[in-house]
């Protein structure tokens, strides 16, 4: 552990939360070697065969609840059909049918110069365990809405907010366990509901800007290697999803645990399409920006430093933790602003 900063004392106590919640050890069915027959294929191969979204045309509409007034903004809920379809016949049975539902949450501002209606939209992207988008109202959508004059659509990621099981003990339980297989098709829909969610707001908006932070910067960097047009920005993730502090996410060593007491392949033959040094350097999106906390005690700074070099994209900094990067966020988003400018 590196020497004590200031933003320890917000960083420890998050950690010690993370702790208590995630013990990384949930698995929800057993695996048999024929579901892992369904994945070894993959191994060696363009990852993005692994993520290719077979139905691109023809995408769902989202049908909206009444907007309210919220704060300072005018809040809805969109629903649609998630065009994933997942490997795994036990995901296809009816206790995940509504995970098979995609829920976004809008925010538009009430006053945006009198336009009908704003040009440009930022595309949020949560951590893992988050629940609700109540502190994320008054503090990143308010910068977003400010330095970009934007509407926000926030995506709820599998086994998250509305979207988890009812007998799933926290938010994102599902989502990061001991299971792989159930860990590989979460990150298998997050990329193909974010590939089908960005492809639809760019018919509707003339600017569409993802913002992902932790888990949801780690997808969002894997995005990256499917959509053009589009800003992205990647907090706060590591090229290997699942190369974290093992003593705060156990969830890694559980997983090896797990695959060697059932004789399974290889740890890493099963994830490798989420490692992200098998896509690069083919990286197709050109305006996408990497942010990293140099006191980061989740996702070390190297392994952003990793990220960025990977990919071949700047590298944002800030002299804090993992929690508090929304003390620097109205400057990097400025400073991000401006390169994105340059870039057009």
């Amino acid at each position: 552990m590196n020497r004590f900063v200031p933003t320890d004392l917000l960083e420890f106590p998050a950690i010690n939360y993370f702790k208590y919640r995630n013990k990384g050890d949930v698995n929800d069915f057993n695996i048999s070697k024929e579901f892992i027959r369904a994945y070894t294929p993959y191994y060696g191969k363009d990852p993005r065969k692994f993520f290719h979204l077979n139905s691109s045309s023809n995408i769902p509409e989202t049908n909206w609840t009444k907007e309210k007034e919220r704060g300072s903004f005018i809040h809805s809920i969109g629903y649609s059909q998630t065009l994933y379809k997942p490997l795994s016949p036990i995901l296809q049975t009816k206790k995940f049918n509504p995970v098979l539902r995609m829920i976004t949450q809008k925010y538009k501002q009430k006053n945006h110069n009198g336009k009908e209606r704003n040009d440009t939209v930022v595309l949020f992207v949560h951590g893992f365990a988050e629940n609700t988008f109540k502190l994320h109202e008054q503090s990143y959508f308010r910068i977003f809405s400010h330095i970009f004059n934007s509407d926000i659509i926030a995506l709820e990621l599998p086994y998250h907010f509305q979207r988890q099981p009812t007998d799933s003990p926290f938010s994102g339980a599902y989502y990061l366990n001991g299971n792989p297989i159930r860990m590989l098709e979460s990150v298998r829909q997050s990329i193909q509901e974010l590939i089908q969610l960005t492809e639809k707001l760019k018919e509707t908006y003339s600017r569409t800007i993802l913002f992902g932070i932790s888990l949801g910067g780690h997808l969002l960097a894997m995005a990256s290697q499917f959509v053009e047009g589009v800003d992205i920005i990647s907090a706060l993730a590591s090229p290997f999803l699942f190369r974290l502090n093992p003593k705060i996410v156990p969830v890694s060593t559980n997983i090896v645990n797990y695959i060697k007491k059932e004789g399974y392949t290889d740890y890493y033959k099963i994830l490798y399409p989420t490692n992200l040094k098998y896509f690069a350097p083919q990286t197709t999106n050109e305006n996408t920006v990497i942010i990293g906390g140099r006191y980061d005690r989740i996702v070390p700074f190297l392994q952003v430093k990793n990220l960025a070099k990977m990919l071949n994209k700047p590298l944002f900094s800030y002299p804090g933790g993992h929690v508090s990067i929304i003390f620097w966020l109205h400057s990097l988003l400025h400073q991000i602003k401006d390169l994105f400018q340059k870039i057009d």
